[in-house]
């Protein structure tokens, strides 16, 4: 039974019972008149509770919107005479002006009159701006605030392999910040922003442990903590990747590759043509196979190939048709580095368009890669680039956004292409850390995941106590038996992609949180406190709150005055002047009137 017929029916109760008591009195009196007092006064508390709307005609000021203050608002800012609102109750508190919302719903409900508001301080979250519906927004975005204005890492690493922090600090202090990365107590890395300066940054080790652990990131000024916020990730069981080493010819890119891939715990298998139909082969971190003929049973121990262009199309039709078998229907990735190879097109490059200028003199530049915030250090390369698609991605680039590796799908495995074939020089130079980590990029680009297991991922990596958390799961089959820290939840198919599963949660309580589901299937996910990465949050609602209004007003013509047909609430005021009347009208009818 809803709200409404509650109070419905407990009004017509009470009208019954003050009735008979009304109709048993001995003084028949002025019966009538008290009957409908009584029930005009049960009437008139029933629309007190129950909101009474009308159907009218509202005028907004377009330059006087209705005022929505949020964290981060400036006093000053506040138009004077501006109706003003919050749905955060420390601000009401402290600007006792501002009328308080439970949701920005009541926007549009609460009081239909307002079509237009202006957003003050750092903005609401994406759920709070879904609710304000049709009501125009506007917004102008106040300047950064101090600290993290971005923050990312992995959420797993597997073992054996760096964790990395990248973002942004903004420090607007007249001393020197330091950011420091611990775990335990123990300092991990550590790098210094210098006044009134925004500095991006990167933050890496390597850690030591297992399953689900959470190191912190400190912001120190001087003697003082600024801020402590936690950095959870998990640490997966590390698998040696198996590479198969494909090479038109014995070369010094190969040769530091294969190096590395071995140095670095990878299973290595290398094949290079030396003579016609002669091949030498050489084995790391593996047991020695044939490698002459590869056939679909040989392909199929590996995780990717890494192979001249050359090299792949000499592959004889039986050759070709098992790599690509391997490659669309068993998810096998392939890096192809680009030659001169200059044989009928392949599949392994149609997605891939490589342009060359006229002048064939190599260029010293220092290239972006994906996910890495700072340049490395210059690399000779030779000028051939690949043509961007709406089916590649692009991976590296040059300072001129020139694309160099790009990756695609093909079936169930990946392919990634590549025109850098100096590389090592940047192992002669001693910078193995740049060859490490275009390598890494390009191989976790492509390599296929026979370890895949299902886990249940979170829409925001920043979710805190108290926040609604989506979660998703990619499964071919429906999951059952769902509980999200003992409790029985129940999601939703996504009905555009039928293999993703939905569910939302909200956290009581900060740490780790245990999904179960199926088999003993788990899987773990983080909830913050409410008041860690504050500025990280605020530049995040930011701009949710920035692009929410561009879309609002877009395609709103704005006139000086605005006229809206709605539902209009009828005045409680009204209603408590009945209840009044009627009260005072019974009261003094059975105390005065003989």
């Amino acid at each position: 039974m809803n709200w409404t017929i509650i109070v419905i029916v407990i009004c017509i109760v009470a009208g019954i019972l003050f009735t008979w008591q009304e109709v048993t009195r001995a003084d028949r009196s002025r019966l009538a008149w008290r009957i409908i007092a009584v029930w005009v006064l049960v009437a008139s508390l029933a629309c007190i509770i129950l909101p009474i709307y009308y159907t009218g005609s509202a005028y907004t000021p377009a330059d006087h919107p209705a005022i929505l203050l949020t964290t981060g608002f400036d006093k000053d800012s506040i138009p004077a005479g501006s109706r003003v609102f919050t749905t955060d109750r420390d601000i009401q508190k402290s600007h006792p002006k501002a009328i308080w919302w439970s949701s920005t719903a009541q926007a549009s409900k609460a009081d239909p009159a307002i079509a237009e508001i202006k957003v003050l301080g750092y903005g609401l979250d994406q759920y709070q701006l879904s609710q304000l519906g049709n009501v125009r927004v506007r917004y102008n975005a106040p300047p950064a605030p101090a600290g993290f204005t971005s923050a990312s890492w992995p959420d797993q690493v597997r073992s054996g392999e760096p964790l990395e922090l990248q973002g942004t600090y903004h420090n607007t202090q007249s001393k020197a910040v330091k950011l420091f990365l611990k775990s335990a107590g123990t300092g991990l890395d550590s790098v210094n922003v210098a006044p009134n300066q925004t500095l991006p940054f990167k933050l890496s080790t390597i850690p030591k442990g297992s399953g689900a652990l959470v190191y912190h990131l400190l912001a120190l000024s001087g003697s003082d903590t600024l801020s402590n916020d936690d950095v959870p990730f998990r640490i997966e069981p590390s698998r040696p990747l198996k590479v198969l080493m494909l090479n038109a010819s014995p070369n010094f890119e190969t040769r530091f590759l294969k190096d590395w891939l071995g140095k670095n715990g990878y299973a290595v298998a290398s094949r290079a043509l030396i003579s016609k139909n002669k091949f030498s082969q050489e084995f790391v971190n593996v047991d020695k196979m044939d490698l002459q003929r590869l056939q679909g049973n040989v392909l199929q121990k590996f995780d990717v190939v890494i192979g001249d262009l050359s090299a792949l199309k000499a592959f004889t039709p039986a050759e070709g048709s098992a790599l690509r078998q391997q490659v669309t229907q068993k998810g096998l990735g392939v890096i192809i580095r680009a030659d001169s190879s200059e044989s009928a097109p392949s599949w392994l490059q149609t997605a891939f368009l490589v342009t060359s200028p006229s002048s064939k003199a190599e260029l010293s530049v220092a290239l972006s890669l994906q996910g890495k915030t700072a340049r490395t250090s210059k690399l000779s390369i030779t000028p051939s680039f690949i043509t961007s698609r709406s089916n590649t991605q692009t991976l590296v680039t040059d300072a001129q956004k020139h694309t160099l590796s790009a990756t695609t799908l093909a079936g169930a495995g990946k392919l990634v292409f590549t025109t850098l074939d100096h590389t090592y020089n940047w192992v002669l130079a001693g910078n193995e850390r740049d060859h490490s980590a275009l390598w890494s990029l390009l191989i976790s680009k492509a390599v296929k995941n026979n370890n895949y297991t299902s886990r249940w991922n979170v829409n925001s990596p920043l979710t805190s106590v108290n926040d609604k958390a989506e979660l998703t799961l990619r499964s071919s089959t429906p999951p059952t038996g769902i509980m999200i820290n003992g409790v029985k939840v129940s999601p939703l198919q996504d009905p555009s992609l039928p293999f993703e599963w939905r569910t939302t949660y909200i956290p009581s309580n900060p740490g780790w949180q245990t999904v179960q589901w199926g088999n003993d299937q788990h899987s773990e996910w983080y909830v913050h406190p409410k008041d860690q990465w504050k500025s990280l949050k605020d530049q995040h609602r930011s701009k949710q709150t920035l692009l929410f209004a561009s879309k609002s007003l877009k395609n709103t013509v704005v006139t000086k005055q605005i006229q809206q047909t709605t539902k209009m609430r009828v005045p409680e005021a009204w209603f408590y002047l009945i209840f009044l009347a009627s009260c005072t009208f019974l009261w003094v009818e059975r105390k005065f009137v003989a």
